[in-house]
């Protein structure tokens, strides 16, 4: 896509853009009702403008920053919740898998009178180690506001914002007990999100069920169904170190193989478009048995755009559907911008729209069409390459390091990662056929052991990662748009050779 015509065919980029601009400056609003004031006469003068186009599409642009400052202020103030100061009895829900610390069983929580998310952690006893998620806990308590903890750019109080936590607590023994909570005060997207979360808690015990040790159970527990409760942190900090840490986060690649497996189930149907129908709600579905994460939202919202264009044989990948994506979760939740994982998903799908096509020019399409598994490992090679790309600088200046040898690592995780969920899969399919289904989690196990080792390995070279990497936000900025004019001096050359060869 040439520069001049990005802004044509992607109208909705800059738009993304000044509303991501306006959650970003939301605090320098007093209340959320100034925003509305000052969007209302600016939509009337926009309106009026109608006859000058270049001025209404500023006037549209601006009045987007002043939703995004208005939509992001008003979240802020919803998570804003002034805790009394002594001890309040609550009933609560729980809605996360319990992760077992030392001294406390950490669990998120969400209260059945007012619907806010709080964080708790009680007390570790034999009573709360059996707490699970779906069961109704009345706990007497002080329920604090998030408290600040920061380690490099990491804002631990912007991180459980941007989740929806307006609160945290600890719950000492004997304060607390079980009890039946009613749920019809819950709103229908999170009783099935709750509904859903149950459904996934009694999968991850069918797991345990298997005979995996802890770390391969950690990683089909991730892999397959979002759960990272189990992951051993040594491990995954070489996943960080070798650059697939991606793979232990559910995003497009594991959707795009569920999309795989419920197509070649439904897609020999003559009714093309009730076959994409059932495909979209399957993505959906599995998107709320994990959790509802936003990179899982944003993958599932593009491949549902993905398919539902397809009946019409239009352009199914694009700037556009990506920003339309981003557009729609942050009216839903503004402060997901804040959010690494919506952040680092966003920006390697966009390296892959713009910069994957230059990077697959580097060999002739002649080459590529008499060689077929040159084709795949050179694909595999340039949605890397523009991935790494996208994400190198945000991965710097929150962790501090980049991987060097990525590509090796992704040679190796994407085939060995698609056949743990394909080996996954089969291993529940089969759970009724006892001989076959042994020798599935048998060789589930072989794989994954195989994968973990062969991690080590690499990041056991010498300058496998890049340490020590402090970078500002103003670097980061600036190192986006050096990139952004290194694209569009190789578009224009691209075009220009193009010109050249057809003269």
């Amino acid at each position: 896509m040439p520069p001049s015509a990005l802004r044509l065919h992607a109208p909705l980029l800059p738009l993304a853009v000044c509303l991501m601009a306006g959650i970003a400056t939301c605090q320098q609003l007093d209340y959320w009702a100034d925003g509305l004031s000052l969007l209302l006469p600016l939509l009337v003068g926009v309106y009026l403008l109608r006859h000058r186009p270049r001025w209404q599409t500023a006037g549209i642009w601006c009045c987007t920053v002043l939703l995004g400052m208005t939509l992001g202020k008003m979240r802020l103030d919803s998570l804003d919740t002034p805790w009394p100061e002594e001890p309040m009895r609550q009933e609560l829900v729980v809605v996360s898998e319990p992760i077992m610390k030392d001294r406390y069983v950490s669990l998120d929580a969400l209260t059945a009178q007012h619907h806010q998310l709080i964080r708790c952690r009680i007390a570790k006893d034999e009573a709360s180690e059996r707490i699970a998620i779906g069961d109704g806990l009345t706990i007497l308590s002080r329920i604090k506001p998030i408290h600040e903890w920061r380690n490099g750019h990491f804002s631990y109080r912007r991180y459980m914002l941007c989740h929806g936590f307006s609160g945290e607590t600890f719950v000492g023994q004997g304060q607390w007990q079980g009890q039946a909570v009613l749920l019809e005060g819950l709103s229908l997207v999170e009783r099935a999100k709750l509904r859903a979360l149950c459904l996934r808690h009694q999968l991850l015990q069918h797991y345990r069920q298997w005979g995996l040790d802890n770390e391969a159970y950690g990683i089909v527990a991730a892999m397959t169904l979002g759960d990272k409760s189990a992951l051993d942190t040594s491990l995954k900090d070489i996943y960080a170190r070798v650059g697939v840490a991606h793979v232990l986060a559910l995003s497009g690649m594991h959707l795009m193989l569920v999309y795989a497996v419920v197509s070649l189930l439904v897609g020999w149907w003559r009714w093309r478009m009730l076959s994409q129908v059932l495909t979209v709600l399957a993505i959906w579905a599995f998107a709320f048995l994990v959790g509802l994460s936003p990179s899982v939202v944003r993958s599932a919202f593009m491949i549902s755009v993905y398919a539902l264009l397809s009946l019409g044989h239009r352009e199914r990948m694009s700037v556009n559907t990506l920003a339309f994506a981003a557009i729609v979760m942050l009216i839903v939740n503004p402060l997901a911008l804040y959010d690494v994982g919506f952040q680092l998903s966003f920006m390697a799908v966009l390296a892959i729209v713009l910069a994957s096509p230059l990077f697959a020019q580097v060999v002739p399409p002649h080459v590529l069409q008499r060689h077929r598994w040159l084709r795949t490992v050179w694909g595999l090679t340039t949605v890397s390459l523009a991935a790494q790309l996208g994400t190198a600088p945000l991965v710097a200046y929150y962790f501090g390091q980049l991987p060097t040898y990525f590509l090796l690592s992704n040679y190796l995780i994407i085939p060995l990662t698609t056949l743990t969920l394909y080996l996954s899969l089969a291993c529940i399919a089969t759970c009724w056929w006892a001989a076959l289904h042994h020798a599935l989690v048998s060789g589930l196990i072989a794989v994954v052991g195989f994968m973990n080792q062969a991690l080590r390995l690499i990041a056991c070279l010498p300058k496998s990662s890049v340490e020590d990497i402090r970078l500002s936000t103003l670097q980061v900025c600036l190192v986006y748009v050096v990139i952004g004019c290194l694209w569009v001096v190789l578009m224009v050359y691209r075009k220009d050779v193009q010109h050249f060869t057809k003269v």
